[in-house]
Formats: structure tokens, sequence, C-alpha cells
């Protein structure tokens, strides 16, 4: 039970984090452009976020 709660906790402050990174990609898209170097770093973080969600969110 202790897992699931850490793993839940952990889940939710990733999705946190990525709405964060993915607000301030547009508006950093916006401002610079999409293809912008600032704004494919903040991509880049974001699919290495996702990634990790998906390793603590997958059943082992």
């Amino acid at each position: 039970m202790q897992r699931y709660r850490y793993n839940s906790t952990l889940r939710n402050t990733f999705l946190v984090d990525i709405e964060a990174a993915r607000e301030l990609m547009i508006e950093v898209g916006l401002k610079e452009g999409f293809t912008s170097n600032n704004t494919l770093i903040i991509s880049q973080f974001i699919d290495q976020m996702l990634n990790q969600l998906e390793e603590i969110t997958s059943p082992n």
C-alpha cells in the first residue's frame, strides 16, 4: 500500500511539473517561435519527464 501512495504522489508531482513546463514552452514558443532553441530545449525536457512518468507508472 505504501508503494502505491508513493507512486501516486510522484505521478501527480510529475503531472503538475509537465503541465507547468508545457505552459512555459507555449509561452516561449509564442515569443521566440516554436522552432527556437529555447522552445526545443523545453520540449526535450518535457519528453524526459514523460519518459520518467512512464517508468514509474508502468507495471513491474
